[in-house]
């Protein structure tokens, strides 16, 4: 049982901070620098994981180049004052006028957190558009869950075709799908096009490597459209070479449990395997608090990434950060280079609004933008200057590795590319149902409500 909290005569400011990505870990770890030897602040931070999830890398585990562990970070180990907390716990509901976040906790109990500035960090979920059946058949990209079972479904229908009599059925198998032509679906096509190749010429001798099949379905009319088009046409040409049949212009109309529907004329791929990458949408909490949100249901904050309610901020992939009048787009982009610039200077408009000063507005240019193909190959513009190919794709795996949160996980990741580099990926299938966990989803009570359940 979680204790209730209690109280002193000089009640630390409390910065509640519901999110545990990019942008909300940033901002936490930039309040911890600025604050010193302070005392009078205080940081509480919500996820509904005990780690924070390191999504540029996530491609890379379900083509078994990375371990799964090692793209993720403990919360806990990532601060070093003893006034921050790490809460893991599921938000529920955001109160406004009373000031409080209600959370549900591991222990199947309802916790109403209070908060002296609220800091809402998120993130977004799968959007599906309404395309019918995609979120019972299609695989995301947004989760490492969604990168384990992705993993586990393409291994699943390698082995399924092995002893496959029926030939429609078995090239079902053995067709795949990815909706998608951004950042995301590049890369993971990329991925899951070397994963399949290596380990079908490993472990499948039975399956012809003709007999493999894959499709990525854009609605755009290129690939990377956040990219010059050069880079994208360059994206499309070694997607091609390698197999896949790129379907630009195209929508997915339906997703059924043996076939996908795109395009105005309703076409037909047989297959078992649909990976969305198409879309992400901001969570739905955020409209449901109350603040002034967008179309697209972001919140609508100013260039201090101040909300319509007063002592709240909205930051990363739920907000819609204005930028410099004239600036096209008009806001940034929902991207981890941008959440990280984010925090750090919404910490600083945080202390100054604690401590009476002007906030300032934030301004970013990104450096550069790089993306993975697969087979060593890749795209991207730093500094302005066009790169692709091998160089490219050392400079993404250069850059990300630099970003992975601390010294331990970076050997962790060094480690994972030279084992698969020596060895190639393996053909592993792990499937995990625990039975007995505490989180199980039958027969749970109806929770009791407790006040802000860590204390001192």
């Amino acid at each position: 049982m979680i204790g209730m909290s209690t109280t002193s005569v000089a009640t630390p400011h409390r910065v509640l901070i519901l999110g545990g990505g990019f942008a909300g870990v940033q901002t936490a770890q930039s309040l911890e620098t600025r604050l010193g030897a302070r005392t009078d602040v205080e940081i509480w931070l919500v996820n509904q994981d005990n780690f924070m999830l390191f999504t540029p890398l996530l491609p890379e585990v379900c083509s078994g180049h990375l371990e799964p562990r090692h793209v993720v970070s403990p919360l806990r180990a990532m601060f070093k004052r003893p006034s921050t907390w790490c809460i893991t716990a599921e938000v529920q509901r955001i109160a406004l006028d009373e000031r409080t976040v209600t959370v549900l906790g591991g222990d199947g109990d309802l916790h109403r957190l209070r908060y002296d500035s609220l800091v809402l960090a998120l993130g977004g979920e799968t959007a599906t558009f309404g395309i019918k059946g995609l979120q019972e058949h299609a695989v995301g990209m947004k989760t490492l869950a969604d990168a384990f079972s992705l993993r586990n479904r393409v291994i699943e229908m390698l082995e399924r075709a092995e002893l496959e009599a029926d030939p429609a059925e078995r090239q079902a198998q053995l067709t795949f799908v990815v909706g998608g032509g951004g950042f995301s679906g590049v890369e993971t096509a990329g991925e899951v096009e070397e994963f399949v190749r290596h380990v079908r010429r490993r472990y499948y001798p039975r399956v012809g490597d003709d007999e493999i099949r894959a499709y990525l379905v854009e609605l755009k009319d290129a690939l990377l459209p956040e990219m010059p088009a050069k880079m994208g046409r360059y994206a499309h040409r070694q997607l091609t070479r390698r197999g896949y049949q790129v379907l630009l212009g195209t929508a997915i109309r339906e997703v059924r449990e043996d076939e996908v529907v795109v395009g105005e004329e309703q076409r037909t791929i047989s297959t078992r395997t649909v990976i969305w990458t198409g879309g992400v949408r901001p969570a739905p909490l955020v409209a449901e608090s109350g603040v002034a949100c967008d179309h697209a249901g972001r919140a609508q904050v100013k260039a201090t990434m101040e909300t319509s309610a007063p002592g709240v901020f909205a930051i990363g992939d739920c907000a819609s950060i204005p930028r410099p009048e004239g600036s096209q787009p008009h806001a940034y982009a929902p991207t981890a280079q941008n959440a990280v610039r984010e925090g750090k200077q919404l910490a600083d408009n945080i202390l100054a609004r604690i401590d009476g000063r002007e906030l300032r507005p934030f301004r970013y240019e990104t450096i550069g933008q790089l993306a993975s193909i697969g087979a060593h190959r890749g795209v991207g513009v730093v500094f302005g200057i066009k790169v692709r190919g091998l160089i490219a794709w050392v400079m993404w795996r250069g850059y990300y590795w630099s970003r992975v949160p601390g010294f331990n996980r970076k050997v962790r990741v060094a480690i994972d590319w030279a084992l698969t580099a020596l060895f190639g990926a393996d053909s592993v299938q792990l499937k995990v149902d625990d039975a007995h966990s505490a989180l199980g989803s039958t027969g749970r009570r109806r929770p009791p409500l407790r006040e802000d359940a860590p204390t001192g």
